[in-house]
């Protein structure tokens, strides 16, 4: 090597030392820091402050949701999501990667612990974390037996159909040990039968995705407009007739085996199932015809596996009134998520429907 080459690159180390040493310094105290916020309480995790520093960059993929093994995504640890403007709910992921305050995974002794599956209506994506109907179920159940120690946990994740949930359960959900768990179905199933190529499976309609945005694919005034359905989605095809007859010719026994599946795991592990009929609001979306009666198919199946293996069943699409409880969404009715008002409704109606099968 020249000398002058020489004496540059030996210029150049001490400086690449002490950069490579500052970052080993930062990673140490995050990794310090993490430790500390979860044993002992000492403030917000890095990966919150994280989600609050680059969630409006990006709360799609790498940061609020990851890629996961099986369940095939779900929710970042100890992520809070980004408020563009004050009118966005705050959402917070905990340490488990469900919505909601911090838990543990071993369930405290004398605890009865109640554990919600389903998708953005579990989620509740249109409240505060505050609001969500999980937490107002726990309110509900905790007044009504104040003798009880009673947890509910929200176990919903945007997007997922029953199929997720049934991998949620079986791999994520049993490990918290509950004792029983709240189903809520019907709107998401929908979606896949739209598509002309339909497979129970629903592989033709949910991808792999490896948690970036690499393979996005987005189309206005669907909901593959953005969010995460546009990397955990097949786009569907476009002029391949008509959705709703590809919805007949699907049918709703994938939906069916899902439930029965989801229940008969449950009861395998000494928990009891409880399905809730689901609410929905017209008019139809654009990007999802037909949804309306998709939903009171799905009802109809939900009633008969309740009746056909002895599953309590609470008619939440009976009893929620459609007034002053559904959500908007940039200025037109959302058909399916509850504002704050409505998730308290619902809550209180499942609350009616579980408390005597409370021990």
């Amino acid at each position: 090597m020249p000398a002058a080459r020489a004496d540059a690159a030996d210029r150049r180390r001490p400086h690449r030392s002490r950069v490579g040493l500052v970052l080993f310094a930062a990673v140490s105290l995050l990794v310090v820091w993490e430790l500390a916020a979860r044993t002992a309480g000492l403030g917000t995790p890095p990966g919150r402050l994280l989600g609050r520093a680059l969630g409006g960059v990006s709360d799609l993929g790498r940061i609020a949701y990851q890629a996961q093994p099986y369940v095939g995504f779900g929710l970042t640890p100890d992520y809070e999501w980004s408020r563009p403007d004050p009118a966005v709910p705050v959402r917070t992921n905990n340490n488990l990667g469900f919505r909601g305050p911090d838990t543990t995974r071993a369930k405290p002794d004398g605890t009865f612990r109640i554990v919600c599956l389903g998708g953005s209506t579990t989620f509740s994506d249109a409240v505060d974390d505050d609001e969500t109907y999980p937490v107002h179920l726990q309110r509900e159940l905790r007044a009504a037996r104040p003798d009880l120690d009673i947890e509910v946990i929200n176990a919903g994740v945007p997007s997922y159909t029953s199929a997720e949930s049934l991998a949620n359960l079986a791999f994520r959900v049993l490990d918290l040990s509950p004792d029983m768990i709240v189903i809520y179905h019907a709107a998401n199933d929908w979606r896949p039968r739209l598509y002309p190529d339909f497979r129970p499976d629903y592989f033709h309609y949910r991808k792999p995705w490896d948690g970036s945005d690499r393979l996005q694919q987005q189309r206005a005034d669907t909901d593959m407009a953005g969010g995460i359905n546009t990397v955990v989605q097949w786009l569907p095809p476009e002029d391949a007739g008509d959705p709703q007859e590809h919805a007949r010719r699907a049918g709703p026994g994938a939906f069916r085996r899902n439930l029965v599946s989801m229940i008969g795991v449950a009861r395998a592990h000494g928990v009891t199932p409880v399905l809730v009929s689901f609410a929905a609001k017209g008019p139809d979306p654009a990007g999802t015809p037909g949804l309306l009666a998709g939903v009171a198919e799905h009802n109809r199946v939900l009633g008969e596996v309740a009746a056909e293996h002895g599953v309590a069943l609470v008619d939440l699409d009976g009893r929620l009134s459609r007034e002053g409880t559904f959500a908007s969404k940039f200025g037109e009715p959302d058909p399916v998520h509850l504002n704050a008002t409505g998730t308290r409704a619902k809550a209180a109606i499942i609350a009616e429907g579980i408390a005597p099968l409370l021990p």
